[in-house]
């Protein structure tokens, strides 16, 4: 231990004398690092760090599926998670849930919407979750009609009530109706983290439907059950529910997901093709630290040759430039935790709603033990091809002066073009995968989704059902707020809508044509519904294709009338028009049919990516729910209006309180978010790869150029042009660079299969991108050839003989 510090301490010393060379290789590491680091701190937070329930495998989402209809996963029908719950022998608990939004009134403060969830009785306990005050919700409070209470979650808790413990038995407003507090979930349970509060469900299984699906399932698998086995025993508890109820389960089935997939399933693509992609930067700046190494060696011979003549052995000569290399290399791992430090803060920053559990992500004892193992695995591996370079060499002749030197024998010029030849490689396999992503997120933005998003602000707001209990008082005071809204100076459209595109989900409904033949179980077609308010079409500014929109005459007691896409008339009606015509439209029953009175472009529904479905709007006045989206247009900047809406639903009713306050611009560009952070992130690893590759050819070239001033000078003197000269030189330095381009592409097509899932109409094996990064790093390679080369026939030969 002492000769290693001894080692380290020389070290350290010889950094201090080169300040120039270890800035440079600090920078050059800590970059590289960082961004490891930085990359690597997300993936611990999201896919390492262990969910905070007891033993979380063995919780699972329970889903319907219903392949033929579009739909792998859907909401569960009550009747069937009855039956699911009793014939099941899988699981240890099912508990199902609903979203829920509550407006909390009271205490002297603004009304709140608070995100939430209906959910049974045994839902926390098949959670395992602890309270942090009180109780948690038990099955007697799961009853139709029960007793009234809540449980807190611990962020809504301190937020709103100051985490006073004695909030617990307290009555508190929600929706307008009083609830008593029974307990407050643990903080851990604070996921997803809008979650606010809980209230019981109260399922009245005998008013429930079949064919209704809206609940979401979750279930805990019994010791020893694997998901295997628990898909099994569903599957037949699904083949024996569709032989019992034909009517409405042919043709559906079930779908598990473990509830860590569930909730980092779509990210892990991208997180483990950004790990690979930092992985690559660090490995080019290795390289490029070796080869400042390597050249370093060359001013070091003598000073090796003497230590080996007074008897140091290789192993310890080798020793010493490793402990060099390490000391560089944990330098730059300790900056290059600051750089994490920011650099994490600035991508979650990017875009916060495409990272799932971005709470948890930070700076812990993982992160820090894997900065300083890759700090010092990286430090040891680096050092060691410059340690067997200096110490593999003819220390004799170095000794003697004899003015060949040991780093730049044929061992010392293969080790370094080899380098040069990763270095290209592997910055033309990141830069072809950043060319290829970046085109796939310019299409996909690119992308028309149907509607006009500028100027576009919304909100969302529900109506308690204590003050609004029936169809009609919710149509009229709906009909009273677009009316307010609509006066405010600088609006032009409001409109309502019951869930918004992109971010909300949609209603699906089985169509048919009215006088064709009706399908069979599990043969429907389906279609998105939407409930919207005379002016929702023209608000966001759908086009009308025939037809006309809806009206005041489209009213409660007029004839049912429906507007339909151009895909949904495409497919019913091919060929001819469809107004005028009726269609069949509903949840469950061919019963409804609707007058088809126009035509309208199609809109992205699910997600941009997926191409446009069948979609059927309907009056909202013809079935006023409780809930909606108020969309509204403005001349001004959509935010200027928020205060005048909220004032103006305020007036109608002072216990309501807007929700998801957010412009329509803001929620295309969060339907956009997990792509455009790979895009954008993929982008500056590749730039960081290519400034990190064209300076390592850069400092291999120099250094050739600068071991060859004499054979340059005598070339010179004996008539040799200074354009041949440098020709040959940047000959000599583009020899690896070709051949690591070369290279490169193989690996990158090798690689691309990675990507494939990831792009939107681009092909992973695209020509033009894998031509256009290698030219772009080939022009940088060239550029970083002829700099040093021009510089080196500038040199007077006199001056370069008199070197020697």
């Amino acid at each position: 231990m002492d000769s290693w510090w001894q080692d380290l301490r020389f070290g350290a010393r010889l950094w201090r004398r080169n300040p120039g060379v270890a800035a440079l290789g600090l920078l050059t590491l800590a970059l590289g690092i960082g961004a490891n680091t930085a990359i690597f701190s997300v993936i611990s937070g999201v896919l390492l760090e262990p969910l905070p329930l007891p033993q979380p495998d063995q919780i699972v989402i329970v889903a319907e599926s219903a392949p033929k209809l579009g739909f792998p996963e859907f909401g569960v029908s009550p009747l069937n998670f009855k039956d699911w719950r009793e014939q099941n022998h899988v699981f240890s608990g099912l508990a199902a849930s609903r979203r829920r939004s509550l407006t909390l009134t009271g205490r002297g403060q603004e009304p709140a919407a608070l995100a939430g969830r209906a959910v049974t009785g045994d839902f926390f306990r098949v959670l395992g979750v602890r309270p942090l005050a009180g109780r948690l919700l038990a099955p007697h409070d799961d009853q139709p009609g029960g007793e009234r209470v809540v449980i807190l979650g611990s962020t809504l808790w301190h937020q709103r009530f100051g985490g006073d413990p004695g909030i617990v038995n307290r009555q508190i407003t929600l929706d307008g109706s009083s609830y008593t507090v029974v307990g407050v979930a643990a903080r851990a349970f604070d996921f997803p983290r809008e979650m606010m509060l809980w209230v019981p469900l109260g399922l009245d299984y005998a008013k429930e439907s079949r064919g209704m699906h809206y609940l979401s399932v979750i279930g805990r698998l019994k010791p020893g059950v694997s998901l295997g086995s628990a898909r099994a025993d569903m599957a037949a508890i699904a083949g024996r529910l569709e032989r019992e109820h034909p009517e409405h389960n042919t043709g559906w089935g079930m779908a598990l997901t473990g509830l860590r997939e569930l909730l980092v399933g779509d990210i892990r693509p991208a997180l483990v093709t950004l790990q690979l992609a930092v992985s690559l930067v660090l490995l080019i700046a290795c390289a490029n630290v070796a080869n400042l190494l390597l050249a370093r060696m060359g001013a070091r011979e003598r000073e090796i040759a003497m230590r080996a003549a007074l008897g140091a052995g290789r192993l310890r000569l080798a020793r010493q430039i490793v402990a060099e290399s390490v000391i560089l290399f944990v330098a730059a791992g300790a900056l290059g935790l600051l750089m994490a430090l920011w650099g994490t803060r600035a991508l979650i920053a990017l875009n916060p709603h495409a990272i799932p559990r971005a709470e948890g992500i930070g700076l812990d004892g993982r992160v820090l033990t894997y900065t300083l193992l890759v700090a010092v695995g990286t430090g040891v591996v680096c050092g060691l091809l410059p340690a067997l370079a200096a110490t593999g060499g003819r220390l004799v002749e170095a000794l003697r002066g004899s003015g060949r030197a040991v780093t730049s024998d044929r061992r010392g010029r293969l080790a370094r073009n080899l380098l040069v030849h990763g270095e290209v490689a592997l910055a033309l396999v990141l830069l072809v995968g950043a060319v290829l992503l970046i085109e796939s997120f310019a299409r996909l933005q690119a992308v028309d989704p149907g509607f006009k998003p500028e100027g576009v602000i919304t909100a969302r707001l529900v109506l308690p059902d204590s003050r609004y209990p029936d169809e009609a008082r919710r149509s009229v005071f709906f009909q009273q707020a677009l009316e307010r809204v609509g006066a405010l100076p600088g609006v032009q459209h409001a409109a309502l809508i019951d869930r918004l595109p992109l971010v909300d989900g949609n209603e699906i409904g089985y169509v048919a044509v009215e006088g064709g033949p009706l399908p069979k179980p599990g043969e429907e077609q389906s279609a998105y519904g939407h409930f919207v308010s005379p002016d929702y079409l023209r608000a966001v500014r759908i086009p009308l294709l025939q037809g006309r929109l809806f009206g005041p005459q489209d009213g409660a007691k007029s004839s049912r009338v429906v507007i339909v896409n151009r895909t949904l008339a495409a497919r019913l009606w091919p060929g001819r028009s469809p107004v005028g015509q009726r269609l069949i439209f509903g949840s469950e029953k061919y019963d409804m049919k609707w007058l088809v009175v126009g035509v309208v472009g199609d809109v992205r529904i699910a997600e941009l990516a997926r191409e446009p479905e069948m979609e059927a709007y309907t009056p909202f006045s013809q079935y006023p729910l409780a809930g909606g989206t108020l969309v509204v247009r403005t001349a001004a900047d959509p935010q200027s209006v928020v205060a005048p809406i909220r004032r103006a639903i305020q007036q109608l009713d002072a216990g309501l309180a807007l929700d998801n306050v957010q412009t329509l611009e803001q929620v295309v560009s969060w339907a956009l978010g997990e792509r455009r952070v790979k895009a954008v992130l993929l982008g500056i690893f590749a730039a960081l790869a290519l400034l990190l590759a064209a300076v390592g050819v850069y400092g291999v070239v120099s250094y050739s150029v600068t071991q060859r001033v004499h054979e340059i000078g005598i070339r010179v003197a004996l008539g040799a042009r200074r354009e041949e000269l440098v020709r040959m030189i940047v000959r000599h330095g583009m020899t690896p660079v070709a051949l690591g381009l070369v290279t490169g592409l193989g690996g990158a097509y090798a690689a691309s299969h990675l990507l494939a899932g990831q792009l939107y109409k681009v092909d992973a094996a695209d020509p033009s991108a894998y031509l256009g990064a290698a030219l772009v790093l080939g022009a940088v390679a060239l550029l970083a050839n002829w700099l040093p080369a021009r510089r080196a026939t500038r040199v007077d030969p006199l001056t370069a003989l008199r070197s020697e």
